[in-house]
C-alpha cells in the first residue's frame, strides 16, 4: 500500500471515531438538556424569553430532546453502522445545533454566563461536526478510484 493511501485511511479512520464521539455526546447532552429544560431543573427563568415567541421552556426542551438529540442519534448510529448516508446526516446534527443556537440566542440573547459559554461551545460543536463530516467526505473523494 502507498504511504499516500496509508495516511488517508489512518485520517479517515481517525475523523470517523472524532464524529461518533461528537454525535454521541450531542446525543446524550442534548437529550438531558431538554429533559432538564421541560422538568424545570435548571432552567433559565421562564422571564428571559420575555419578547419571544416562547412562553415558557416547553417547545425549547421538546426541540432540544427531540429534534437535536433525534438528529444526532440518528447520525451517530449511521456511523457505527457504516452507512453511505452517514455523512449527510452528521452534517445534518452538526447544522441542526448550530441553528438551535442561533433560535437561542436571537430568543433570549446572549446572557453573561452559563448561557453564553453553552450557547458557543454548542455552536462550535456543531462546527467540529460538519467539519468532520466534509473532511470524511473529501477523502473519500480523493480515495476513490477514478472511473
Amino acid at each position: 500500500m502507498h504511504p499516500k493511501e496509508i495516511a488517508v485511511n489512518f485520517i479517515a479512520k481517525a475523523l470517523r471515531v472524532i464524529l461518533i464521539v461528537l454525535t454521541l455526546f450531542l446525543t446524550v447532552t442534548a437529550f438531558l438538556g431538554g429533559i432538564a429544560l421541560l422538568a424545570g431543573l435548571n432552567a433559565p427563568p421562564v422571564e428571559m424569553l420575555h419578547g419571544s415567541p416562547f412562553h415558557n421552556w416547553t417547545i425549547p426542551g421538546l426541540g432540544l430532546a427531540l429534534i437535536v438529540a433525534g438528529s444526532a442519534l440518528f447520525a451517530t448510529i449511521l456511523l457505527l453502522r457504516k452507512s453511505k448516508y452517514a455523512l449527510l446526516f452528521a452534517t445534518t446534527a452538526g447544522v441542526i445545533i448550530m441553528f438551535f443556537e442561533f433560535i437561542e440566542a436571537l430568543a433570549i440573547g446572549s446572557p453573561a454566563g452559563a448561557a453564553r459559554v453553552m450557547q458557543i461551545s454548542y455552536f462550535g460543536l456543531g462546527t467540529l461536526i460538519v467539519v468532520a463530516a466534509m473532511g470524511m467526505w473529501f477523502l473519500e473523494l480523493i480515495s476513490a478510484p477514478n472511473k
